[in-house]
């Protein structure tokens, strides 16, 4: 399973509006620059570890994902599974 695909030829960026990164500039109060870093530093802890967990927040964790294409082919890869904290609604995001 390829851990790390080829995403180079992916040239397009963000347009204001276009996507859920506009939502969450609003509601941290960023700028287009200091949205990009954040997710991209979010991106690179993601891609590094297994599992990552944000204490108060759930768990980012790579797991195995296979299916069928419609013609037939067998296809394995890695998908980005999230939990939620079981404690992000009753305590307000933190531990006991």
């Amino acid at each position: 399973m390829n851990r790390n695909p080829n995403t180079a030829g992916i040239t397009k960026y963000w347009v204001k509006g276009s996507d859920d990164r506009c939502l969450l500039a609003k509601a941290c109060g960023f700028d287009a620059g200091t949205t990009d870093r954040f997710l991209d530093g979010l991106w690179r802890v993601l891609t590094r570890r297994r599992r990552t967990k944000f204490v108060g927040v759930g768990v980012f964790e790579w797991r195995p994902w296979r299916s069928r294409l419609p013609f037939g082919r067998m296809v394995e890869t890695w998908r980005l599974a999230f939990k939620p904290s079981r404690y992000a609604t009753k305590y307000g995001g933190g531990g006991r």
